[in-house]
């Protein structure tokens, strides 16, 4: 007994949302000063508090619950005190693990005040059947909870936490527009609407420096679910921008009864089918119209049918073709599915011929390049990392004050146009109440107009995205260095990795050089474009060739430097 009161006594503290309801009793403070009665009164030196506020007793992944596990198994703790069993949790079976097996097997003891268990004083025969008791309480009590959330959401009451882009009504139980996140939401729609895919729009965003939904949410100190910090909190992933672009609650829809839980005793929430969902129209105000929800929809419906088709490759959705622009497509051989290739569509008779030639690449060769590229770049950081960022911070301020430029001439060109279509409408409108026209033709014009207008609409706020993201060259630079000092040398390429370091890769057509096939390849990384010019910095271009058939050999031709 000596020994044991030497060591460090847990106290053991939980809360949940439904002991909240119960009063005062289970309260932290409580459970606290309870506990620290009884270690006083029976003799423990050192004590160590754990506290798991929020979290169901039928969850055994506690965050405080899971760190007095690694320190009994470090042999720092003798006994546990917790205020009454249904404190340790609520789940029978798991329960009884820990009191029959777990805590004896650490030669722990396990003191529960309230209903008068002390290991060191024997067995307690009744424990079983108040561990029984204890989950049959969580087993009812989500019962209710179910009942009382099917009411709500009945009623139209929002069930889940607000999106990005809403916080809740302090005055109701709706939502409202969090306007400095809602305009975040709104520019990704429009930039889905100008034809930008989700991992553009992701890139786009990294690169101005948004903080991304869970940092923001963090930063505000808004309620989340489930959802962990970041470590970098300005990375955007596609899958984020993905999941904002389908949702209707954006048009002021609330959606209920999206997923559920198959078990009291679970964690994970399942999909329900879309036919199960609960929708009430224009429940509380709207973000973006209906009508642009739809036509974005109707826009991305292309890429989802073109992606259902076949198995996505780590570098779907990260490959252009040279000549046309065009994202190249993934493919299997026909006759052998080991091989996988890239290719351009607009090649394709289907496709109207926009290319002059086949844009294709095997995907092991791509892989050999594109991993052989990154190592020697991570080799001239180096090398010296202070001339690597001194000559990026050149290359790039260089290109954005072109890129700048030109965007800031296409921007007033479009103006002037926007300008041009306004006279020739006022125009239709007078010729038409002079009896110049008649009211068939002017409508005509006038839908020919608004398309024209809304067209430029879109390219005006492409130009302008593009004006901002290259408007910060320094801040640019240092993401990127950041970004390269976070990665290990790599020894295999990963979707991950692509996604943090390269914006886009060009593939060039194959061409037949001196009796071999070469094959140009430029990577394009996120924030600072092509890097051409490590060759000067003392790392040589890597020399990559692949038999890709009898009597064919592929080699690699890097791009240009841009030194």
């Amino acid at each position: 007994m000596k020994d044991t009161k030497k060591k460090v006594a847990a106290l053991y503290l939980r809360l949940s949302r439904d002991d909240e309801l119960q009063g005062e009793s289970n309260s932290i403070t409580n459970q606290r000063a309870l506990l620290e009665r009884v270690a006083a009164d029976k003799g423990f030196i050192k004590t160590k508090e754990y506290v798991d506020d929020g979290y169901s007793g039928t969850n055994f992944e506690r965050t405080a619950f899971m760190q007095m596990e690694r320190d009994i198994e470090e042999g720092h703790i003798s006994t546990v005190l917790v205020k009454d069993m249904s404190r340790l949790g609520r789940d029978y079976l798991k329960v009884g693990y820990y009191t029959e097996h777990y805590f004896p097997n650490h030669k722990v003891r396990l003191i529960a005040v309230t209903d008068g268990v002390d290991t060191d004083e024997g067995e307690n025969e009744f424990i079983p059947f108040r561990n029984i008791m204890n989950e049959w309480y969580a087993r009812d009590a989500s019962k209710k909870v179910k009942a009382a959330a099917r009411v709500r959401g009945m009623a139209g009451i929002p069930l889940g936490l607000p999106p990005y882009g809403y916080k809740r009504d302090e005055n109701s139980k709706g939502w409202v527009i969090d306007e400095e996140a809602a305009e975040v939401v709104r520019r990704a729609f429009s930039m889905a609407l100008s034809g930008m895919g989700s991992e553009q729009i992701a890139a786009a965003f990294t690169r101005e420096g948004f903080l991304n939904p869970v940092s923001y949410w963090d930063e505000k100190g808004l309620k989340t679910r489930g959802i962990r910090k970041v470590a970098d909190p300005h990375i955007w992933s596609d899958s984020t921008i993905g999941k904002m672009l389908t949702r209707r609650e954006y048009c002021g829809d609330v959606v209920n009864f999206k997923t559920a839980k198959p078990s009291y005793k679970s964690k994970k929430r399942i999909e329900r089918p879309i036919e199960e969902h609960l929708i009430f129209e224009d429940a509380h105000e709207p973000i973006i119209s209906r009508e642009l929800f739809e036509q974005v929809q109707k826009k991305r419906s292309g890429i989802r049918r073109r992606k259902a088709q076949g198995e996505r490759n780590i570098f779907s959705g990260l490959l252009r073709c040279e000549e046309c622009g065009a994202n190249l497509n993934f493919h299997f051989n026909q006759l052998n599915p080991e091989i996988t290739y890239f290719n351009c569509p607009g090649n394709n008779s289907s496709h109207n011929k926009t290319c002059s030639s086949t844009h294709y690449v095997r995907a092991d060769f791509l892989e050999k390049v594109v991993l052989s590229e990154i190592q020697r770049l991570l080799q001239c950081c180096d090398i010296d990392e202070e001339e690597l960022a001194r000559t990026l911070m050149e290359k790039v301020t260089s290109e954005s004050r072109h890129t700048i430029e030109s965007q800031r001439q296409r921007l007033v060109s479009l103006e002037k146009r926007d300008s041009e279509i306004d006279l020739m409408a006022r125009k239709v409108y007078e010729d038409n109440a002079l009896g110049r026209i008649n009211d068939d033709r002017m409508a005509k014009l006038m839908a020919g107009f608004e398309a024209d207008q809304e067209a430029i609409a879109s390219q005006i706020e492409a130009a302008r995205i593009v004006i901002l993201s290259f408007e910060d060259t320094e801040l640019d630079v240092e993401r990127f260095m950041k970004t390269v000092r976070s990665i290990t040398y790599p020894r295999k390429l990963n979707r991950s990795l692509l996604n943090h370091l390269v914006d886009h890769i060009i593939i060039h057509h194959a061409v037949a050089s001196e009796g071999r096939r070469k094959q140009r390849i430029d990577i394009f990384y996120s924030f600072v474009g092509s890097v051409g010019f490590l060759d000067s910095l003392g790392v040589s271009q890597p020399e990559i060739s692949m038999r890709i058939r009898k009597g064919v050999t592929l080699d690699y031709s890097p791009a240009l430097s841009t030194a």
